[in-house]
Protein backbone atom coordinates (compact mmCIF):
# COMPACT_ATOMS: atom_id res chain seq x y z
CA UNK A 1 0.00 0.00 0.00
CA UNK A 2 2.87 2.37 0.80
CA UNK A 3 4.35 1.86 -2.68
CA UNK A 4 1.03 2.85 -4.24
CA UNK A 5 0.85 6.02 -2.13
CA UNK A 6 4.44 6.85 -3.07
CA UNK A 7 3.61 6.26 -6.73
CA UNK A 8 0.58 8.55 -6.62
CA UNK A 9 2.67 11.16 -4.83
CA UNK A 10 5.39 10.96 -7.47
CA UNK A 11 2.90 11.34 -10.31
CA UNK A 12 1.39 14.39 -8.55
CA UNK A 13 4.88 15.86 -8.13
CA UNK A 14 5.61 15.32 -11.83
CA UNK A 15 2.34 16.97 -12.87
CA UNK A 16 3.01 20.00 -10.65
CA UNK A 17 6.59 20.15 -11.90
CA UNK A 18 5.41 20.18 -15.53
CA UNK A 19 2.91 22.95 -14.74
CA UNK A 20 5.63 24.89 -12.94
CA UNK A 21 7.97 24.58 -15.92
CA UNK A 22 5.18 25.62 -18.29
CA UNK A 23 4.57 28.70 -16.14
CA UNK A 24 8.07 29.83 -17.19
CA UNK A 25 8.82 28.26 -20.58
CA UNK A 26 7.19 27.12 -23.79
CA UNK A 27 6.32 23.41 -23.92
CA UNK A 28 8.96 22.74 -26.59
CA UNK A 29 11.65 24.21 -24.27
CA UNK A 30 10.73 22.11 -21.23
CA UNK A 31 12.98 19.09 -20.73
CA UNK A 32 12.55 15.88 -18.78
CA UNK A 33 15.61 16.87 -16.75
CA UNK A 34 13.96 20.17 -15.75
CA UNK A 35 10.71 18.41 -14.84
CA UNK A 36 12.59 15.80 -12.80
CA UNK A 37 14.60 18.46 -10.93
CA UNK A 38 11.43 20.40 -10.08
CA UNK A 39 9.74 17.21 -8.88
CA UNK A 40 12.76 16.35 -6.72
CA UNK A 41 13.39 13.03 -8.45
CA UNK A 42 16.00 11.74 -10.87
CA UNK A 43 15.47 11.14 -14.58
CA UNK A 44 15.46 7.38 -14.10
CA UNK A 45 12.52 7.66 -11.72
CA UNK A 46 10.70 9.83 -14.28
CA UNK A 47 10.96 6.98 -16.80
CA UNK A 48 9.48 4.52 -14.31
CA UNK A 49 6.23 6.49 -14.60
CA UNK A 50 6.24 8.04 -18.07
CA UNK A 51 7.96 7.17 -21.32
CA UNK A 52 8.22 10.78 -22.48
CA UNK A 53 7.36 14.38 -21.74
CA UNK A 54 4.41 14.02 -24.14
CA UNK A 55 3.07 11.09 -22.13
CA UNK A 56 3.23 13.17 -18.94
CA UNK A 57 1.47 16.03 -20.75
CA UNK A 58 -1.37 13.73 -21.86
CA UNK A 59 -1.67 12.44 -18.29
CA UNK A 60 -1.73 16.02 -16.97
CA UNK A 61 -4.61 16.94 -19.29
CA UNK A 62 -6.57 13.93 -18.06
CA UNK A 63 -5.81 14.83 -14.45
CA UNK A 64 -7.01 18.41 -14.90
CA UNK A 65 -10.32 17.20 -16.34
CA UNK A 66 -10.63 14.52 -13.61
CA UNK A 67 -10.31 17.22 -10.96
CA UNK A 68 -12.89 19.35 -12.76
CA UNK A 69 -15.40 16.50 -12.76
CA UNK A 70 -14.72 15.47 -9.18
CA UNK A 71 -15.53 18.98 -8.04
CA UNK A 72 -18.25 20.09 -10.43
CA UNK A 73 -20.24 17.28 -11.97
CA UNK A 74 -22.56 16.58 -9.04
CA UNK A 75 -23.19 20.30 -8.66
CA UNK A 76 -24.00 20.55 -12.34
CA UNK A 77 -26.76 18.00 -11.89
CA UNK A 78 -28.17 19.29 -8.59
CA UNK A 79 -27.79 22.96 -9.56
CA UNK A 80 -26.64 24.16 -6.15
CA UNK A 81 -25.77 27.63 -7.43
CA UNK A 82 -24.11 29.00 -4.28
CA UNK A 83 -21.83 25.99 -3.87
CA UNK A 84 -21.14 26.07 -7.57
CA UNK A 85 -20.07 29.72 -7.46
CA UNK A 86 -17.73 29.02 -4.56
CA UNK A 87 -16.16 26.10 -6.39
CA UNK A 88 -15.76 28.18 -9.56
CA UNK A 89 -14.05 30.82 -7.46
CA UNK A 90 -11.65 28.16 -6.13
CA UNK A 91 -11.07 26.93 -9.67
CA UNK A 92 -10.30 30.44 -10.88
CA UNK A 93 -7.85 30.95 -8.03
CA UNK A 94 -6.07 27.81 -9.23
CA UNK A 95 -6.26 29.00 -12.85
CA UNK A 96 -4.69 32.34 -11.91
CA UNK A 97 -1.84 30.54 -10.14
CA UNK A 98 -1.06 28.43 -13.21
CA UNK A 99 -2.30 30.84 -15.89
CA UNK A 100 0.87 30.92 -18.08
CA UNK A 101 1.00 27.12 -18.07
CA UNK A 102 -2.73 26.61 -18.65
CA UNK A 103 -2.70 29.20 -21.42
CA UNK A 104 -0.22 27.02 -23.32
CA UNK A 105 -2.00 23.68 -22.93
CA UNK A 106 -4.67 24.12 -25.64
CA UNK A 107 -2.01 25.37 -28.07
CA UNK A 108 0.51 22.53 -27.61
CA UNK A 109 0.86 20.51 -30.81
CA UNK A 110 3.02 17.46 -31.40
CA UNK A 111 3.07 14.78 -34.08
CA UNK A 112 0.66 12.64 -32.05
CA UNK A 113 -1.72 15.13 -30.36
CA UNK A 114 -2.79 18.70 -29.79
CA UNK A 115 -3.69 20.12 -26.40
CA UNK A 116 -7.09 21.52 -27.38
CA UNK A 117 -8.29 18.15 -28.67
CA UNK A 118 -6.86 16.34 -25.64
CA UNK A 119 -8.83 18.49 -23.22
CA UNK A 120 -11.99 18.24 -25.33
CA UNK A 121 -11.70 14.45 -25.63
CA UNK A 122 -11.11 14.07 -21.88
CA UNK A 123 -14.28 16.08 -21.17
CA UNK A 124 -16.25 13.96 -23.66
CA UNK A 125 -14.96 10.75 -22.10
CA UNK A 126 -15.82 11.84 -18.57
CA UNK A 127 -19.28 13.14 -19.50
CA UNK A 128 -20.18 10.03 -21.48
CA UNK A 129 -19.43 7.91 -18.42
CA UNK A 130 -21.72 9.90 -16.13
CA UNK A 131 -24.99 8.28 -15.09
CA UNK A 132 -27.34 11.03 -16.38
CA UNK A 133 -26.02 10.43 -19.91
CA UNK A 134 -26.46 6.65 -19.82
CA UNK A 135 -29.50 5.44 -21.72
CA UNK A 136 -30.58 2.60 -23.98
CA UNK A 137 -32.84 4.95 -25.97
CA UNK A 138 -31.03 5.49 -29.30
CA UNK A 139 -32.72 8.83 -29.93
CA UNK A 140 -31.72 10.21 -26.55
CA UNK A 141 -28.24 8.71 -26.84
CA UNK A 142 -27.71 10.54 -30.14
CA UNK A 143 -28.86 13.83 -28.58
CA UNK A 144 -26.70 13.30 -25.50
CA UNK A 145 -23.68 12.57 -27.68
CA UNK A 146 -24.30 15.79 -29.62
CA UNK A 147 -24.64 17.80 -26.41
CA UNK A 148 -21.46 16.26 -24.97
CA UNK A 149 -19.49 17.17 -28.12
CA UNK A 150 -20.83 20.73 -28.21
CA UNK A 151 -20.37 21.23 -24.46
CA UNK A 152 -16.80 19.89 -24.39
CA UNK A 153 -15.80 22.06 -27.34
CA UNK A 154 -17.47 25.06 -25.69
CA UNK A 155 -15.81 24.57 -22.31
CA UNK A 156 -12.32 24.38 -23.80
CA UNK A 157 -13.05 27.32 -26.13
CA UNK A 158 -14.32 29.50 -23.26
CA UNK A 159 -11.33 28.61 -21.11
CA UNK A 160 -8.89 29.28 -23.96
CA UNK A 161 -10.56 32.59 -24.80
CA UNK A 162 -10.54 33.74 -21.20
CA UNK A 163 -6.92 32.72 -20.66
CA UNK A 164 -5.93 34.58 -23.84
CA UNK A 165 -7.66 37.79 -22.67
CA UNK A 166 -5.28 40.44 -21.37
CA UNK A 167 -7.56 41.41 -18.48
CA UNK A 168 -7.95 38.98 -15.63
CA UNK A 169 -11.40 37.42 -15.71
CA UNK A 170 -13.61 36.91 -12.69
CA UNK A 171 -15.48 33.94 -11.29
CA UNK A 172 -18.93 35.40 -11.96
CA UNK A 173 -18.26 35.86 -15.68
CA UNK A 174 -16.72 32.42 -16.04
CA UNK A 175 -19.55 30.81 -14.08
CA UNK A 176 -22.20 32.61 -16.12
CA UNK A 177 -20.71 31.58 -19.46
CA UNK A 178 -20.37 27.92 -18.51
CA UNK A 179 -23.80 27.82 -16.92
CA UNK A 180 -25.33 29.26 -20.09
CA UNK A 181 -23.47 26.77 -22.24
CA UNK A 182 -24.54 23.89 -20.04
CA UNK A 183 -28.21 24.66 -19.49
CA UNK A 184 -29.10 26.39 -22.73
CA UNK A 185 -27.02 23.96 -24.75
CA UNK A 186 -28.41 20.90 -23.00
CA UNK A 187 -32.03 21.88 -23.39
CA UNK A 188 -31.65 23.08 -26.97
CA UNK A 189 -30.10 19.75 -27.96
CA UNK A 190 -32.81 17.76 -26.17
CA UNK A 191 -35.49 19.81 -27.97
CA UNK A 192 -33.73 19.28 -31.32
Amino acid sequence: MRKLANSIGTVDKLERALLSCLNEKAYCDVTISAISRRAGINRTTFYLFFGSKDELFVHLCGSIIDQWFQRFFDLNITRNVESEKELYYQLLTWIRQWRPALKQIPDVKTDSFDGFSLLREEIELKMSAQKPFQTEDRGKRKKYDLFIKVYSFGVVSILKWMLDEEDDFDAAEFHSMLQGLRYKGFYSVLDY
